[in-house]
């Protein structure tokens, strides 16, 4: 049985929270590197343990964060239960499927989380802001994340992807 936390797992991490937060200042349009993390162990680790670490990243963007404290807990939560469900169906060897479903996920994502700060939090919501924050988080993030799931596998030492099925016939 795998474990979810593991010491590169968390040494990763704390390298991507310090990119995110330290790149947060110039650029208006960024990768979220927290989201294509809970995309690699979705992808590549174990499907099962998603919901546990959205959560913890959620979790962890809360704390850091600048919305109501709970929000992205709720928003990871719910789309990392959605992730793993959809992922024991769909095949993730494909790179466009997986290419889809970082669309799908981070979109989705983005959106709960603010929409759920512009109901909670009074003033916040403005159409333009809202498409234009979806749109580039989402589209830089899926375009980052090929080369993100290449370090991650070299970072992690897997030879390929996924275990090969032989058959003894």
């Amino acid at each position: 049985m795998r474990r979810i936390l593991t010491g590169r797992l968390l040494i990763l991490a704390a390298v991507l929270v310090t990119l995110q937060y330290g790149l947060a200042p110039f650029f208006t349009g960024r990768p979220d590197f927290l989201y294509l993390l809970v995309l690699d162990s979705a992808f590549f680790l174990s499907w099962e343990r998603v919901p546990f670490l959205a959560a913890g990243i959620g979790l962890l963007r809360d704390l850091l964060g600048g919305h109501l404290f709970g929000i992205q807990t709720f928003s990871f939560s719910v789309t990392g239960t959605l992730l793993s469900l959809s992922l024991q169906k769909l095949e993730r060897e494909n790179a466009l499927v997986r290419a889809g479903i970082t669309l799908l996920f981070v979109a989705l994502t983005e959106a709960l989380s603010f929409g759920l700060g512009a109901w909670l939090e009074e003033g916040r919501f403005l159409a333009r802001t809202f498409a234009q924050s979806v749109f580039w988080t989402t589209f830089y993030t899926a375009l980052v994340g090929p080369a993100f799931f290449w370090f991650t596998s070299r970072w992690f030492k897997r030879i390929s992807f996924f275990k090969q099925q032989y058959e003894l016939f």
